[in-house]
C-alpha cells in the first residue's frame, strides 16, 4: 500500500449521509446548473462567489480526492474531497457533532431559558453593508443587556452563563436578523454562592426590550459618528441617525421563552442552523423550467395541534432563489456564536465552581468524533469496512484536483493502487 497522508476529504460520507447518491434537486444541483449565469448577471461580494464555487464543486473531480480501499486487496474506490464550507449542507455534519459534543460538556447542570433579539426590518441596509460589525454590536447588545439587568439583586444579583447564535434567515429564506441566546436559569455570586430568580419569569419583558432597543441604538450610532459604518450607497449619514431615531420608537421583538430543565435541547436546536447554511436538501421539492420549489414552515399560520407553523410549499425564479441563498453566507472570520458570563472560555474556573455546585464532574476535553463513528450512529457501520472481509478501509493514494471543466463529470482518476495481498500472505 501506498503511505498513508493527512486528507481533507475525511467529510465525504455526509454524501451518503444526506442524499440518496443520485443527483436530485440539491443546492449543488440547482448551483451546478444555474450559478455561471446568475453570477454573470448578479454582483456578488467575492466571498459570496467562493462560497457558492465551494458548495457547487462539494465532493467533485473538480476538489480531487482519495482511494479508500481494503487494505487485504479486495476493494479500491475513488472518492472526492468535501469543500467544508460552513454553509454547505453536504459536509457538516462532522462539524456540527464536534461543536455539539463541546457544549454538552461545557453546559451546567441547571434549568436554562431561550431568549431570541430580533432586529427592525428598518436596520438591514446597514446590516448589509457592515455585517462584521454590526453583527459584533449586536451581539454585544443582547448580552450587555441581560448581563446589565441579571446583575441587579432586583433580578437576580449574580452572573450567568449565556451562549449566543446568529441567525440571518427566516424559513422562506428572507433577511431575518436575529440572535438566539440560551441562559442559565440562575447564576454565580461574588462569593461563590449559587443564586435562582424569585419570580416565574427570568426578565420583565418590556425591561429587556427597552435596554436592549438602547444598547443596540446607542453602539450603532458611536460606530456612526466614529465613521466605523459604511453607508448604504442610497443613505446618507444624517439619514441614518433618522432611521435609529424612529426604531427607538418602535417596540422590537424580543421573546422569551418558557424555562427548560436543561438546555441541551436549545443547544441542539442552534447546532442545527449554526452549521450547514439557511436550507437542507430535505426542504427542496424541484427545480424545473426556470423555477425552484421548497418547503417551510409558516409561522404565521399554526397548526392548533402542535403549535408550529403549517408546511408549505415556496416558488421562487431561480435568480431569486440564488440570491437569497447567497444572501446568507457569512463573510469569512464572522464569528456566528459566542459565550458571555460563566459559558465565556476565560471562566472555566468559574465554571468549575458552579459545576461543583451541580455535582458535575470537572470539564473533559470532548473525545474527537470520526466520520466513521458518524456511520455508526446512523445505523451504518457497512460504510467504513470492506464488504467482504470486514477490514476497515484505508484511506490512500490521493487524486489530484481538476480545476476548470464541468463539475458534475465523473473524474477521470488514476487507476487503483495494484492490490496487495494480506501481511501473512506476503511474508
Amino acid at each position: 500500500m501506498q503511505g498513508h497522508f493527512r486528507t481533507r476529504a475525511y467529510l465525504y460520507i455526509d454524501r451518503d449521509v444526506c442524499s440518496n447518491g443520485v443527483m436530485g434537486t440539491t443546492v449543488q444541483a440547482i448551483l451546478q446548473e444555474h450559478f455561471e449565469a446568475f453570477a454573470a448577471t448578479h454582483p456578488l461580494a467575492p466571498y459570496q462567489r467562493a462560497a457558492a464555487e465551494a458548495l457547487r464543486d462539494c465532493r467533485t473531480a473538480a476538489l480531487g480526492g482519495h482511494w479508500r480501499s481494503c487494505p487485504n486487496g479486495h476493494v479500491h474506490t475513488a472518492h472526492f474531497n468535501s469543500c467544508r464550507h460552513r454553509s454547505c449542507p453536504l459536509c457538516t455534519s462532522l462539524a456540527r457533532q464536534q461543536w455539539l459534543a463541546g457544549w454538552q460538556e461545557r453546559l451546567l447542570d441547571c434549568p436554562h431559558t431561550h431568549i431570541v433579539f430580533t432586529t427592525p426590518q428598518q436596520l438591514i441596509p446597514l446590516w448589509r453593508y457592515n455585517k462584521q460589525r454590526f453583527t459584533g454590536l449586536l451581539f454585544h447588545a443582547a448580552a450587555d443587556a441581560l448581563r446589565e439587568l441579571l446583575a441587579d439583586p432586583k433580578y437576580l444579583g449574580a452572573v450567568p452563563g449565556l451562549l449566543a447564535g446568529l441567525h440571518t434567515w427566516g424559513q422562506a429564506l428572507p433577511l431575518h436578523i436575529h440572535v438566539h441566546l440560551l441562559v442559565t436559569w440562575g447564576g454565580l455570586t461574588a462569593e461563590g454562592a449559587w443564586r435562582e430568580p424569585t419570580k416565574s419569569c427570568l426578565l420583565p419583558r418590556r425591561v429587556l426590550v427597552a435596554v436592549f432597543r438602547g444598547k443596540l441604538r446607542a453602539y450603532l450610532g458611536k460606530a456612526l459618528d466614529q465613521g466605523e459604518l459604511e453607508l448604504p450607497p442610497d443613505r446618507t449619514a444624517a439619514q441614518i441617525r433618522g432611521v435609529l431615531n424612529r426604531v427607538g420608537r418602535m417596540v422590537w421583538n424580543v421573546k422569551i421563552l418558557e424555562r427548560y430543565e436543561h438546555g441541551q435541547g436549545v443547544v441542539t436546536y442552534l447546532a442545527r442552523y449554526l452549521k450547514g447554511g439557511p436550507l437542507s436538501n430535505g426542504r427542496l421539492v424541484d427545480c424545473r423550467d426556470g423555477m425552484v420549489r421548497f418547503r417551510y414552515r409558516d409561522n404565521g399560520d399554526r397548526d392548533e395541534s402542535d403549535g408550529r407553523g403549517r408546511w408549505k410549499t415556496l416558488r421562487l425564479p431561480v435568480d431569486e432563489f440564488l440570491q437569497r441563498l447567497l444572501e446568507h453566507v457569512p463573510p469569512p472570520s464572522l464569528q456566528t456564536v459566542r459565550a458571555y458570563g460563566l459559558y465565556a472560555n476565560s471562566k472555566r474556573p468559574v465554571r468549575a465552581v458552579a459545576r461543583v455546585r451541580f455535582d458535575q464532574q470537572p470539564e473533559a476535553k470532548p473525545v474527537k468524533i470520526r466520520w466513521q463513528d458518524i456511520c455508526v450512529q446512523l445505523g451504518r457501520p457497512a460504510a467504513t469496512v470492506c464488504p467482504q472481509c470486514g477490514a476497515p478501509l484505508v484511506v490512500h493514494g490521493r487524486i489530484p484536483p481538476r480545476r476548470g471543466g464541468s463539475a458534475q463529470q465523473p473524474a477521470a482518476a488514476a487507476p487503483p493502487p495494484q492490490a496487495q495481498p494480506p501481511p501473512g500472505q506476503a511474508a
